[in-house]
């Protein structure tokens, strides 16, 4: 298989490394904006079997002609890009896979219900992908990803679906800091203050930022944490697909009390917005122009300074209830992964290396054939057994229990 991994940053330094090692990839480029993005990852992978490309994800007539002659596009660039790259995949006859759909363009309030969730724009391609023999698998990472195979796992065992959880939950720390975050310190101001989707008596609606507080008890050794409502892509499929009669689902993830209440004021004088304004530095008297979310994130540490400094585990777990033989019935599905073993064997932490290593192992069984539906899909709309097998092979192993 021939595959273009787009995006450089550090999901697509996991998929590309576990890529550039796998026997049934012939070859590999990286692309990237930044043509030097792409040759310092390339560089430090196979350099016999591995490029760098500048693509710029905004021009589809370019990226059709950087695609041809390749089966697969890996997806790790910024959500705002998907439509774009979904159309140029469908125009140059290559496959497509991504981690995440654009949340952004939900335009509802708190309180309103929902007739189209973002990711349904993606989905509508359905038949488009269909009718030219193509796949596109949508959010194929951690979370989502993993969480929808598990939530299909779940649903699979019962005559009928009622309720469906899914918490993501990092006990990890960073010497030295009080808060660090071992993602986008833009993604993560933006994503945990939009109002976050939920599904509540068979009907999307959206909440309030940070609602929902409760204190969720992840399996050891991280333990309990605090979680909050945050927007998600789960909620976004997984009440269209499961069926069976589930009436509620909601995402939640842990955020450290401090911060989320700090979020909470930062957003309440509008320090949480992306576009700049004009500001006066009374040191100088000099007028800048900055978005005060900018200015919010150059106070944090930039996550990739990060990556072996991150100790502790990190967590997913998803809880799935309902009716069995009418009775009540109920599992937890849940993987955790430690920053310093992950980090020592993969040379990633636990924040990205499970988000990047499903999409690789999603790209090998594209391969073998082990994926050969066509259409626009969630991963929840594929057989999970394939996925349970090969997840081992990547040190994510999935447990469980049943729930009385």
């Amino acid at each position: 298989m021939k595959v273009v991994v787009l995006g450089a940053g550090a999901i697509g330094s996991v998929s590309a490394t576990l890529l550039s090692k796998s026997p049934v990839v012939e070859r590999l480029v990286i692309a990237d904006r930044s043509l030097e993005a792409a040759k310092n990852l390339a560089e430090k992978l196979d350099r016999g079997r591995v490029e760098a490309m500048r693509v710029d994800a905004s021009k589809v007539d370019a990226m059709v002609e950087a695609f041809k002659g390749f089966d697969l596009v890996l997806n790790l660039v910024l959500p705002r890009f998907n439509l774009k790259i979904m159309d140029a995949c469908l125009k140059g006859g290559v496959h497509y896979m991504d981690a995440a759909t654009d949340l952004a363009l939900a335009k509802e309030k708190p309180g309103e219900t929902v007739k189209a969730p973002p990711e349904a724009l993606q989905l509508a391609y359905d038949d488009a992908f269909q009718k030219v023999g193509l796949t596109a698998l949508l959010g194929m990472g951690q979370d989502p990803g993993i969480s929808n195979i598990m939530a299909r796992v779940g649903a699979d065992r019962l005559d009928e679906v009622q309720e469906i959880e899914v918490r993501d939950g990092d006990a990890g720390t960073v010497e030295g800091y009080e808060f660090a975050s071992l993602w986008s310190v833009d993604t993560l101001i933006e994503e945990v203050l939009m109002p976050a989707l939920a599904f509540r008596e068979g009907q999307l609606i959206r909440l309030g930022s940070l609602e929902g507080e409760e204190i969720f008890d992840f399996p050891p050794p991280v333990g309990p944490l605090t979680v909050y409502n945050v927007d998600h892509e789960e909620t976004n499929t997984l009440p269209l697909t499961i069926g069976k009669g589930l009436q509620s689902m909601d995402f939640k993830i842990a955020i450290p009390e401090d911060l989320a209440h700090a979020l909470k004021v930062f957003q309440r004088f509008g320090l949480h917005r992306g576009h700049p304004i004009e500001v006066e530095v009374k040191s100088t008297g000099e007028r800048v122009k900055v978005a005060p979310r900018d200015v919010l994130a150059a106070l944090m540490p930039d996550p990739k300074t990060l990556s072996d400094k991150a100790k502790g585990h990190a967590a997913l777990a998803v809880v799935v209830r309902g009716l069995k033989a009418q009775g009540k019935a109920g599992w937890m599905f849940w993987m955790t992964l430690n920053h310093q073993e992950c980090y020592r064997k993969y040379g990633f932490n636990a924040t990205s290396y499970p988000v990047g290593a499903p999409m690789a192992m999603a790209a090998e069984m594209m391969a073998r054939g082990e994926i050969s539906r066509r259409g626009a899909f969630p991963p929840e709309s594929l057989d999970p057994a394939p996925f349970l097998k090969r997840l081992p092979e990547y040190g994510i192993v999935i447990q469980e229990k049943r729930l009385t």
